[in-house]
């Protein structure tokens, strides 16, 4: 019987005042997954099941953590290793609200590309998101800093060689989005809860400094400088 490991990813809202920063209400779901030391790297069974495509490998999932109403695509990344399908997740009409989900799958080539069930998977309701930063009261760049702590979202990348970095803001501005002097290779405007957000992603931040913060509501020398300037 196939072996599945879940590793959920859960630090309530307090864990900020120490440093360590948590999406509100959202899981990083991890399978057969060795994250010790680097968490942007991730290590993926052998015995996988593989389909034709992304939709049949996603409706055969063994992850229960999720209850899946995908409406609409937002960023699809592939290569010949990997496939990371980023999706607006719609509200039922009783229950819920918009989310951001995200799927990383291992890909082959047999004669076609076909997917593996998903490695990894997470999703960020954005109520949970804009009561998270509203509570920390977060500026436009405390948001980004939000955002980029979080070494488990870093693995949801393409390439392993490369340092992915990606985020939501509720601001224009982050078409802006600067980081170390570096701009965002694509900012894309999508609707939830009726208002309108916008996800951004590096796709490889070139630079030495580790994201990390001591505060991610204020700038601290040798940080990661963030701006949103024209």
């Amino acid at each position: 019987m196939k072996r599945l490991f879940f590793l959920a990813i859960s630090i309530a809202m307090t864990a900020m005042l120490s440093g360590c920063i948590s999406w509100p209400e959202a899981d990083t779901v991890l399978i057969e997954t060795d994250i010790s030391g680097d968490a942007s790297t991730l290590l993926v069974p052998d015995d996988l099941q593989y389909f034709d495509t992304m939709e049949e490998a996603i409706l055969h999932n063994d992850m229960d953590l999720l209850n899946l109403n995908i409406d609409g695509i937002i960023k699809l990344f592939e290569n010949d290793e990997y496939a990371v399908l980023f999706c607006r997740e719609k509200a039922g009409d009783n229950a819920g609200n918009d989310a951001v989900s995200v799927f990383k799958f291992v890909v082959k080539t047999d004669g076609n590309r076909i997917y593996s069930t998903p490695v990894a998977v997470n999703r960020k309701p954005w109520d949970g998101h804009k009561l998270f930063v509203k509570r920390a009261k977060l500026d436009e760049i405390g948001e980004v800093r939000l955002c980029i702590s979080r070494d488990s979202l870093r693995l949801f990348k393409v390439d392993d060689t490369k340092d992915f970095f990606w985020g939501l803001s509720q601001t224009e501005r982050a078409r802006n989005l600067k980081i170390e002097g570096q701009p965002v290779s694509e900012v894309i405007e999508v609707e939830l809860d009726g208002e309108t957000w916008y996800f951004w992603y590096f796709e490889d931040l070139q630079t030495d400094k580790r994201p990390l913060f001591k505060d991610i509501r204020e700038y601290t020398e040798d940080e990661f400088i963030i701006t949103m300037d024209q």
